[in-house]
């Protein structure tokens, strides 16, 4: 017994040693050499919390070590602050076809009544109570359209009627009345059922609860990518080649925006762990999609925040 105790004192001290060693080394390196090792340590941290079986409270923790690393911390560019209530913070994304900017409760849309389909949506999250009313049971033609999409129009498509503002998101941040706005079908577009109850739910979800615990207010832009002309189509409804979200929170302390940018091919796809492979820069957004992401921003504030991709998966 005592050679066991001797064995786990030297164990316990090579750790010190190597966490010390480890430290120093971090502490002395220059920003590129920090950010390899802090590359290498979330490897290590997102196989615990990634996996889908670790405890909320500690995911929550290791969320917050991450937090702290320059490699998930990125680039913070200064900025004003942005309109706390708006649904974008520098202005909805702007397009040269010209789209219809339809308002609502807890989110905007920008609608190519020409495809027919909405090209994108905004919204913004924050802390809240987490509790949603029942979901609607249909959806709802938008009278405000020209194209005036019926729900009928996606029976035996075998696709889903995919939200792009999420119906329990702005549920839980803006109340029932704007839960339903979610299902007029100027917000969907055609999904295929494993990314929509899969990949793209977990990245709904992240947000409003992950990143809403870590940042508080979140603002998400999120939309399809169609080629030209549409690959495919449901009758006259186009199919997403992808879709692509863009996520960014204003730093009070820092007084700056920062943003990542997500690009999520149009697969039957139920889960990954692995997000960083779908970060892409918001300039690689802007040019599959002709839109142009916060407006109101100076040239050269965008380029700083939209030329490079974040290097981690927040």
């Amino acid at each position: 017994m005592r050679g066991l105790f001797r064995l786990l004192g030297w164990l316990a001290l090579a750790f010190v040693v190597t966490a010390v060693t480890l430290g120093v080394v971090y502490l002395c390196s220059d920003r590129s050499g920090r950010i390899a090792m802090e590359h290498r340590a979330l490897d290590v941290v997102d196989g615990v919390r990634e996996d889908g079986t670790s405890p909320a409270r500690v995911v929550g923790w290791l969320d917050h070590v991450a937090d702290r690393t320059e490699v998930i911390k990125g680039d913070i560019v200064p900025a004003p602050s942005p309109d706390a209530a708006a649904t974008a913070p520098y202005g909805e994304p702007t397009d040269r076809v010209g789209l219809q900017v339809l308002h609502n409760l807890g989110y905007s849309v920008g609608y190519d009544n020409a495809l027919p389909s909405p090209r994108w949506s905004s919204y913004r999250v924050f802390p809240n109570p987490g509790q949603a009313a029942e979901r609607p049971s249909g959806f709802r033609t938008d009278p405000r359209t020209a194209a005036r999409v019926s729900t009928q129009e996606y029976v035996r498509s075998g696709f889903d009627r995919g939200h792009l503002a999420p119906n329990y998101a702005i549920a839980v941040c803006h109340g029932e009345a704007a839960q339903k706005e979610t299902f007029l079908l100027s917000n969907i577009v055609p999904q295929m059922h494993g990314l929509n109850a899969g990949l793209w739910k977990d990245l709904e979800q992240r947000i409003v609860h992950r990143y809403v615990e870590r940042y508080g207010t979140i603002w998400v832009q999120v939309g399809p990518v169609y080629t030209a002309p549409p690959a495919q189509r449901i009758g006259r409804l186009p199919v997403p080649a992808a879709f692509w979200m863009v996520v960014s929170e204003y730093e009070a302390k820092e007084q700056g925006i920062r943003a990542i940018a997500y690009l999520v091919p149009h697969e039957e796809k139920w889960r990954d762990t692995e997000l960083t492979r779908y970060v892409v820069s918001i300039r690689k957004v802007e040019e599959l999609t002709g839109l142009d992401f916060f407006p109101k921003l100076p040239q050269a504030m965008q380029d700083r925040l939209e030329s490079t991709a974040a290097a981690r998966a927040w």
